[in-house]
């Protein structure tokens, strides 16, 4: 019965790929930059507090460092569904916020056996969501007006990735990525009094280029079953291509059918420089028992380099730490299920790349989960985050969010040739 549970969704997963993502993660804080980024990495991650890059098993495709691949000896596919609800505090203003959809889909094969494996996958790569008022006082005809500015959108990437094991337990990686997607910025000018004028400026950013991974991943026995692991993954500056289109269009207040917009900027084509980044991390498991780990990340966002100005638009150097694990009681019982679960528990902290008021937004979260176990080494993954973001001092918005993720990884020995005696 689990296996068909598994299947039926694992089909509603691939259908369901081409649609919009998850729209987890929204801030408003998202003005800055192309957004607010992703953690990487799948449900056993994010349930770990995001570890992944020198942790990693056979049983869950290891997306995040993909060095580690070579572990996936079985064929994988991994999708995941999210519900997030963020409450937003300004001084004496809340706003409530439910968003979700699908997350992620990937899946892992072996090319050849503890040796190779490759990795297709597609997920966010940063959101954008943000609403911003400003009354504009009386101008010279005497007639208050009030600015709203709107952004929606994000970036996704779809990657192939490699994981090598070249001599012992040492190996290397690479994620081929391609980053594409599109940022719509509206700026909208109300007239106050009814009947007055509106005029909107609709800025369309859209961002298409090549992104690549190198990694490698190093373990060493430091007992008769314990394992020390460690991972490095870099993502080198790159210049993204992105395409600018800009429209204007005025309407009298409650007319029934807007002005068509006017082209002002038509396929205005710049290089947008994403600023390298470098993620390292350590771990120390016991296959099929306990898994201990920490990974550090950083990024050089004052290297940035945005559309409009060639500047980085006040960003500043992001560092993120996460740390977690799982425990797992005793994998081969046959009397006590909940004896094969998997128990996650972690935390993360981020130093955001956005700055307001010369201060740096941070993020800090709870990561908590599990995975239950089904037929043919499949499994369901629970993870759960709560956790908050930015501050209410200096009139800024404090975000304080849960986050709940359903998976499915599904592992069977597709493309393996099967042996008779």
């Amino acid at each position: 019965m689990f296996s068909r549970i598994i299947s039926t969704v694992v089909a509603l997963g691939c259908a369901s790929l081409t649609a919009t993502y998850a729209q987890v993660g929204i801030t408003p804080y998202s003005t800055q930059g192309i957004g607010n980024l992703t953690r990487p990495g799948l449900v056993h991650n994010h349930s770990m507090g995001g570890i992944g890059v020198g942790t990693g098993s056979g049983l869950n495709i290891n997306y995040v460092n993909p060095a580690m691949l070579y572990k996936n000896t079985l064929s994988s596919f991994d999708v995941a569904f999210s519900f997030e609800r963020t409450t937003q505090r300004r001084n004496d203003e809340s706003a409530v916020i439910n968003q979700g959809g699908i997350n992620y889909g990937v899946f892992a094969f072996p090319i050849v056996a503890n040796r190779w494996s490759a990795a297709l996958g597609m997920m966010p790569y940063s959101t954008v969501g943000y609403r911003q008022e400003e009354e504009l006082g009386t101008g010279d005809d005497g007639v208050p007006a009030r600015r709203v500015r709107e952004g929606s959108g994000g970036l996704n990437l779809v990657s192939f990735s490699h994981g090598v094991r070249i001599y012992k337990n040492l190996a290397v990686g690479v994620r081929l990525g391609y980053l594409f997607g599109g940022i719509v910025e509206t700026r909208s000018i109300f007239l106050t009094n009814t009947p007055g004028l509106t005029s909107v400026y609709e800025d369309q950013l859209y961002y298409s280029d090549v992104l690549i991974e190198p990694s490698i991943y190093f373990g060493q026995k430091i007992g008769k079953r314990t394992s020390l692991n460690l991972g490095v993954v870099y993502q080198p500056a790159t210049q993204v291509r992105a395409t600018k289109d800009v429209t204007f269009a005025s309407q009298v207040s409650g007319a029934r059918a807007p002005v068509p917009g006017q082209d002002i900027v038509s396929d205005e084509r710049r290089d947008v420089r994403l600023p390298q980044k470098l993620s390292a991390g350590l771990s120390i498991d016991q296959y099929l028992k306990y898994t201990i780990g920490v990974d550090v990340t950083y990024q050089a966002w004052e290297e940035f380099e945005s559309y409009e100005t060639g500047q980085n638009e006040g960003m500043q150097n992001s560092f993120g730490l996460s740390a977690g694990g799982q425990f797992i009681p005793n994998a081969s019982s046959i009397n006590s299920y909940l004896a094969r679960v998997a128990y996650r528990l972690g935390g993360h902290y981020r130093n955001l790349p956005f700055a307001v008021n010369g201060q740096q937004i941070t993020e800090f979260g709870i990561d908590f989960g599990l995975s239950l176990p089904v037929s043919n080494l499949s499994s369901i993954n629970l993870a759960f985050e709560i956790g908050n973001r930015g501050t209410t001092e200096q009139g800024l918005i404090r975000e304080n969010y849960a986050r709940a993720t359903l998976g499915v990884t599904f592992n069977d020995r597709w493309f393996i040739r099967r042996k008779f005696d």
